[in-house]
């Protein structure tokens, strides 16, 4: 394994003294398959963007979100700020990349930059998380902030707690399923309009919206466990239903929010 950590003070890997950012360049070392990049935070929002490269560039953005400085507080009149040896660990192997940012590194956030075929398992807590571009599989969990996830492909699994989850999806995966749970916010999920689903949704209080031409299923039926063969029809205020005839599972779940599941190009 190959473990990077970028510091404030290390000039090869770091370029924080004149942009105030902390910046990783985790070079291509095998072709053969994607990339996969996890990466944990406590308190940083997460943005991940795509371009042409094959490098993955890890960037810890500045306070107000774009790499500049913070203001200097008027006590400081005079004084030169000493940066304190804060930032990140990043750890590679065999295109599996780690990435964590210290839990007292400065700044706004992580921004990483990713070739487009990349997997992504992101967690924050405090955070939000925002891709755009990627295809592959997506993980996506955050507690207080926001999910929004756009123009990616492939199998999305994304929950949140007290923040809104939007997606647009430019093509899905047939052979896995899709997942979207939050508890005090909305999902609005846009598809592909070719979407073959077998959908499912369940929200307590929040009603459930689509521009698709959807057949809804039954309620569920089970046996009552008496043994008698007797069977019993369960309303547990979800609803199913088939799209363009039905195919790739996806759920829906939400607590005190409404769903909102779109028709695209």
């Amino acid at each position: 394994m190959k473990r990077i950590v970028a510091l404030a003070g290390l000039s090869i890997l770091v370029s924080a003294a004149a942009a105030a950012q902390d910046r990783v360049v985790i070079p291509a070392r095998n072709s053969t398959h994607p990339r996969q990049v996890y990466v944990k935070s406590l308190n940083k929002t997460i943005t991940v963007k795509t371009y042409d490269g094959k490098d993955v560039i890890v960037e810890a953005v500045g306070e107000d979100g774009r790499g500049r400085q913070r203001r200097q507080p008027p006590e400081a009149a005079g004084m030169r700020r000493l940066d304190v040896p804060r930032g990140l660990e990043v750890t590679e192997e065999d295109n599996v990349i780690h990435i964590n940012p210290s839990v007292t590194m400065g700044g706004g956030g992580v921004t990483i930059t990713v070739p487009v075929d990349t997997s992504l398992n992101l967690k924050t807590h405090n955070g939000s998380l925002n891709v755009d571009g990627v295809h592959g599989e997506v993980i996506a969990s955050a507690f207080n902030g926001h999910i929004d996830l756009t123009h990616v492909s492939g199998t999305v699994v994304a929950d949140a707690f007290n923040g809104p989850i939007h997606v647009t999806m430019d093509r899905v995966d047939p052979g896995k399923p899709l997942s979207f749970s939050t508890f005090n916010a909305k999902i609005d999920v846009t598809f592909p309009a070719d979407l073959k689903a077998t959908v499912k949704f369940k929200s307590d209080r929040g009603d459930i919206y689509s521009d698709f031409d959807m057949a809804a299923g039954s309620p569920t039926m089970e046996p009552d466990n008496t043994g008698q063969g007797k069977y019993r029809l369960r309303f547990d205020g979800g609803m199913t239903g088939k799209i363009n005839g039905g195919g790739v599972e996806i759920n829906f779940r939400s607590f005190n929010g409404s769903i909102y599941v779109r028709k695209g190009k």
